[in-house]
């Protein structure tokens, strides 16, 4: 009985051409999405004297045009959330700061989902889907109800291991329920976003290095081993359910 050869195994870089392929719109998405708001940080310090005295008199015209900014540059994956609400604390005072610092995050993130949403498309859920094995690992993750899948999107958000940006493509990418999607972002960005603002609305002077404390190290540290874990045990779960099916269909 004759055997015919197996497929000679992809190299490491042919497998990496192969998924970035894959990604299809995603995969530049998701660099954009993680250099641009350092870039556009960058950019934004270093003309804080030309555009600071703007909102000066902190009224209504200029809150209003501080959201609309704030939720085009951080949608647009050109400004991080922790500027912003650092911003509105330091401009519009604690009770002001807070929400306003909070809703630019919001319709930031429901904004970038819905435009990235449409980008992408379903080519990465395609992707996955062509892979019994990538299909199940996704489903282990974010097959396993509502629940499950806003815990495990609102401890992405507490983590810094995905920025906000590349968060909102990620998601879109793979397919989250917006309403999903959302409840796990107003959970997981709240602490930190009005942690900043009230940060911002005690400095006397615009410092872009405040924000940070030890409770927050301490949690986006927790959080970040907490999404590591479970995606581990999530993905080891559905390669040894796989594993046990090929078994039985041998």
């Amino acid at each position: 009985m004759s055997h015919q050869p197996e497929p000679p195994r992809r190299g490491l870089i042919a497998r990496a051409r192969l998924a970035w392929r894959g990604l299809g719109p995603a995969g530049p998405l998701l660099l954009v999405a993680t250099g641009g708001p350092v870039v556009g940080l960058l950019a934004l310090v270093a003309a804080a004297g030309a555009w600071l005295p703007w909102f000066e008199t902190a009224g209504v015209a200029e809150g209003a045009a501080f959201v609309a900014l704030g939720v085009g540059l951080a949608a647009g994956c050109m400004l991080p959330t922790h500027a912003t609400s650092l911003l509105a604390g330091y401009v519009f005072g604690a009770a002001w700061g807070c929400a306003m610092g909070f809703g630019v995050v919001m319709l930031a993130a429901a904004l970038g989902y819905a435009v990235f949403s449409r980008l992408v498309g379903g080519r990465v859920l395609d992707a996955i889907a062509s892979s019994e094995r990538a299909r199940r690992v996704h489903a282990a993750l974010l097959g396993q109800g509502f629940g499950r899948t806003v815990w495990l999107v609102a401890l992405l958000r507490l983590s810094p291991l995905m920025p906000f940006a590349a968060t909102n493509v990620l998601m879109a990418s793979l397919g989250v329920r917006p309403a999903a999607f959302l409840c796990a972002t107003s959970i997981g960005i709240a602490p930190r976003s009005i942690g900043v603002a009230l940060v911002g609305a005690q400095l006397s002077e615009l410092d872009w290095q405040a924000g940070g404390s030890v409770w927050s190290s301490v949690l986006a540290v927790a959080a970040t081993l907490a999404v590591l874990w479970w995606v581990g045990r999530a993905a080891r779960r559905a390669l040894r359910q796989e594993v046990g099916d090929g078994g039985e269909a041998t």
